[in-house]
């Protein structure tokens, strides 16, 4: 277990580090000196009210989620938000969201596997949400339209694949949910021609999966679900907006926006703790798109990932202490189930 450990930081590491090297690689040292000189650190203070707005309403929709089961209370809810925030900053491989599932089981003695269940589901609203406010974007804003005409064809096909994955997404999860019995037992079997142990974990997971999807249940519920998703995103597109603004880029909205949703999409996959590197890189090539010189887009993004990542981690800690919990406690946890 410990070398898996020690593979998942090395991982995060060199990832972060090459993404780090791309970002500065076609950005000279004295752009970013002058970006940062116009920088207007009166925008902190705001920038960290809609960070902490944002984690609000995430552990209210994690809330949501829940039915039509009771809603655990809302400070158990909030501590495993950001307990989770922090461990996903600090260590490689997104395991702060297993370790989200360790923190409420623990505290409110709530299965592992409905809570595991309940963060998958956060996380397919949230990619949702997002490809959702792209789409609608591309349809009311013509600057974001001309993306379109400039991308290569490896970018394009990113474009297609992220559309199919999309339609594939909804598809596969309206068929799980009608399905689900037939579903878990088909892939316990395919799975179990590779390995008995494989086979348990697949089938808890999809168990864990449809549990969370009871949610679903309700029409009402999911809608609330959904434009709860789509209004922390907009949320955290204005927070985007006023980051930009504090480097002196006069970009509208729909455009932070679209900055917003490219940067989130391009660091869900790669395991660099907090997004570090990932976010500079992404935040250079978008912006690059609207003319913004890399100096600028550099500081922009050092500071933003900086302030998101401050909030996140300080109150993880913060909270982790006042729930008595150890570090090293939640790392083992994690590491086992994944």
């Amino acid at each position: 277990m410990k070398f898996k450990k020690y593979i998942n930081v090395a991982l995060g590491l060199i990832f972060g580090a090459g993404f780090l090297i791309l970002a500065f690689y076609n950005v000279k040292p004295e752009d970013i000196i002058a970006g940062f000189k116009n920088f207007n650190p009166v925008f902190i203070l705001p920038i960290i009210s809609l960070v902490l707005i944002y984690f609000v309403i995430r552990a209210y929709r994690w809330g949501l989620i829940f039915k039509p089961r009771a809603i655990p209370p809302f400070n158990s809810l909030f501590s495993g938000i950001m307990i989770g925030v922090m461990v996903n900053n600090l260590i490689p491989a997104k395991i702060g969201e297993v370790s989200r599932a360790f923190i409420l089981g623990r505290k409110e003695k709530i299965g592992i596997s409905l809570t595991f269940g309940t963060i998958i589901v956060e996380r397919i609203f949230d990619f949702l949400a997002l490809i959702f406010g792209f789409f609608i974007l591309f349809l009311l804003s013509p600057k974001e339209q001309s993306f379109l005409s400039k991308m290569t064809p490896a970018e394009i096909t990113a474009f297609v694949s992220t559309l199919g994955l999309f339609i594939a997404l909804i598809g596969i999860i309206v068929f799980f949910k009608l399905k689900t019995g037939f579903f878990i037992t088909a892939a316990e079997r395919y799975a179990g021609f590779f390995s008995k142990r494989l086979a348990s974990k697949i089938q808890n997971w999809l168990t864990s999966f449809a549990e969370g999807l009871k949610c679903l249940n309700s029409f009402q519920n999911t809608m609330k679900i959904f434009f709860t998703s789509f209004f922390q995103w907009l949320l955290m597109g204005f927070c985007t907006w006023i980051a930009l603004l504090s480097f002196n880029i006069e970009l509208p909205l729909t455009s932070a926006c679209f900055v917003l949703i490219i940067v989130t999409l391009g660091v869900v996959i790669p395991p660099s703790p907090g997004g570090i590197g990932t976010t500079q890189l992404v935040s250079v090539i978008i912006l690059k798109f609207y003319g913004v010189n890399g100096g600028s887009a550099m500081g922009y993004s050092i500071v933003s990932n900086f302030l998101t990542f401050s909030v996140g981690t300080i109150l993880g800690i913060y909270l982790l202490f006042k729930e008595s919990l150890k570090f090293s406690e939640l790392i083992k946890f994690s590491e086992e189930e994944l």
